[in-house]
């Protein structure tokens, strides 16, 4: 019987723990490192980067949005020199660009452990950054007389373009 069992049993690999000679335990661990391979680490990261590429459009969108019509603080000193240029164009393939090369650079290195945390670090940036712009338009419509007085006064970081 013990004969027959062996039969059965799945072959491991020589450097298998005693847990994972259990019968069933490795079954159990198979999805785990699965999840931990470069297969499913390639899978994450390109994800990761699909849905920052989707959030940094949508930061790209309402910067447009405000920068255009009433104005808004840009605390970014270079995205503040471009606008000060009065090109929304020239925003868009600057930010397009670079969302490009950033998403590329990690695309290209997807398989290794630094490049996932670098796509984690930018999706939380970029999650970050959208929770922002929600809480911005629910208050915008209330400072009104807030955003007159900034146009005014000549703060640097107040940026607007069309006028």
């Amino acid at each position: 019987m013990a004969a027959m069992m062996q039969a059965f049993r799945p072959l491991l690999p020589a450097h298998a723990t005693p847990l994972e000679q259990s019968p069933g335990i490795g079954q159990w661990l198979d999805p785990i490192r699965q999840a931990m391979g470069e297969r499913a680490r390639a899978q994450r990261v390109a994800a990761l980067v699909i849905a920052s590429s989707l959030m940094s459009l949508g930061d790209l969108y309402m910067t447009l949005t405000y920068v255009t019509s009433v104005g808004m603080i840009e605390l970014n000193p270079l995205a503040r020199g471009l606008m000060s240029l009065n090109s929304p164009l020239l925003v868009i393939v600057w930010k397009v660009a670079l969302t490009v090369f950033g998403a590329g650079v990690i695309l290209l290195a997807r398989r290794k452990c630094l490049a996932e945390a670098a796509a984690w670090v930018v999706f939380f940036a970029m999650a970050f950054l959208t929770i922002h712009w929600s809480g911005f338009n629910r208050e915008v419509a209330e400072m009104t007389e807030e955003y007159h007085m900034l146009a005014n006064i000549g703060d640097e970081r107040f940026v607007q373009m069309g006028e």
